[in-house]
């Protein structure tokens, strides 16, 4: 059965393969001598359209990339905000307990000199 499912996937993950490569070889081929005019700070007479969506295309991929960049380096820096806070009260809990281990050594040597006073 398990079998079965996984050899399902596959078929299924060959035939959207297919059908994108089918879909790229359709607007390749439909778009083959269309041109168009455009404007870019300036305007462009008979562009190729085909050199327009590839252009497009990795416009929109170095985009994204460098999107993905951007929300890397934000996250990181609030990950080294969130360390430098658990660090600074890493330090605070070590001040504060060794506030008590001084105060409880003060109280153990006021409780011996009592103890020794009394006999």
């Amino acid at each position: 059965m398990v079998l079965a499912l996984r050899r399902l996937k596959v078929y299924l993950k060959l035939i959207a393969i297919g059908a994108v490569v089918v879909i790229v070889l359709l607007v390749v081929a439909m778009n083959r001598g269309h041109t168009t005019d455009i404007w870019f700070f300036g305007p462009y007479e008979k562009v190729p359209v085909l050199w327009l969506i590839v252009v497009t295309a990795l416009s929109s991929v170095a985009g994204w990339w460098v999107v993905g960049r951007i929300f890397g380096v934000l996250r990181e820096l609030s990950a080294i905000r969130q360390a430098r806070l658990v660090e600074k009260q890493r330090l605070e809990q070590q001040r504060l307990a060794q506030e008590l281990k001084d105060r409880e050594r003060q109280i153990d040597e006021k409780i011996r000199r009592s103890i020794r006073e009394e006999t």
